[in-house]
């Protein structure tokens, strides 16, 4: 319905003049908002005669399909718009007001095996598009890095740093450097020379992966997974689940992950060692300890 639409980009140009947003979180926004209101049409519903019911009854069918921080971002996002639209006298009442926030117990990530990552790069085909679909899985299980975070990588991002690391513009506006594996260099050089050659010789601000969607590239994946026969539910942050707990079932310090992974706060990061302990708690119930 029109009047959705032009509600939902009043309230956009608002975030962004409020909170000065990166494109990917104004997409995001755009994504949680049109979601719930393609709920309401089919319930022959707007955003002007909705209810506490319906809200209450989209979370209810939505709660199994993602992920207890995609949950809980969806559900800020919705009550946050129907504040504004309260505030603005858009609607007469705001029908998330008496609602309490939702609570959910965490559930551990789904990861991958390295057999698994391997199988699913194997299955991109070689063409211009399928050379930038594996080169940006690669990246996303070399460096854990947030898949708006690569497709917002710059040439320089890359060439600056001697293609030894990535320069990464993650959540808050604030950089970090991310180790990437050697041969990834002369991947990264293959893909620009053999398959992208418009990028040769361009701007150092230029984007490694001009228009290229996060959505587009969220479906492509799924097939590209199911071609190679992976039954998990896949999604561009399985990778960056996947390389923390191998990196802290490999040893690694637990800071030091938090800070590949731009984790502001180390209980975050503290997921991923709940995965290894439900390991560990299986090897010791197999475990005898020289009683016999």
């Amino acid at each position: 319905m029109r009047a959705n639409v032009d509600i939902l980009e009043k309230y956009i140009e608002n975030l962004v003049i409020k909170k000065n947003l990166l494109d990917s979180s104004v997409e995001a926004y755009k994504m949680d908002i049109n979601e719930y209101l393609s709920f309401l049409e089919n319930k022959e519903k707007d955003i002007f005669n909705s209810n506490e019911d319906l809200f209450i009854e989209y979370f209810k069918e939505i709660e199994d399909k993602y992920s207890v921080a995609s949950f809980k971002r969806k559900y800020s996002t919705i009550r946050n718009f129907y504040k504004f639209c309260y505030l603005n006298k858009i609607v007469k009442e705001d029908p998330t007001g008496m609602i309490k926030s939702i609570k959910r117990e965490r559930r551990l990530p789904e990861v991958l095996s390295l057999e698994e990552v391997k199988k699913i790069i194997d299955n991109c085909k070689h063409t211009p598009g399928g050379m930038r679909d594996r080169l940006i899985i690669k990246f996303l299980i070399a460096t854990g890095a947030r898949i708006s975070e690569i497709l917002n990588l710059k040439i320089s991002d890359v060439e600056n740093q001697n293609y030894e690391f990535i320069k990464v513009l993650g959540k808050g506006s604030k950089y970090r450097v991310i180790p990437i594996y050697d041969s990834l260099e002369k991947e990264i050089k293959e893909y620009i020379n053999d398959y992208r050659t418009e990028l040769k010789g361009a701007t150092e601000t230029f984007n490694l992966f001009p228009g290229t969607r996060r959505e587009n590239f969220w479906k492509r994946l799924k097939v590209i997974a199911k071609n190679a026969g992976i039954e998990k539910n896949i999604y561009p942050h399985i990778f960056r689940h996947s390389l923390a707990t191998v990196l802290l079932s490999n040893g690694a310090d637990i800071r030091i992950v938090q800070e590949i992974l731009g984790h502001s706060n180390i209980s975050t990061t503290e997921i991923y060692t709940h995965v290894e302990k439900s390991k560990l708690k299986n090897i010791y119930n197999n475990i005898k300890l020289g009683d016999e």
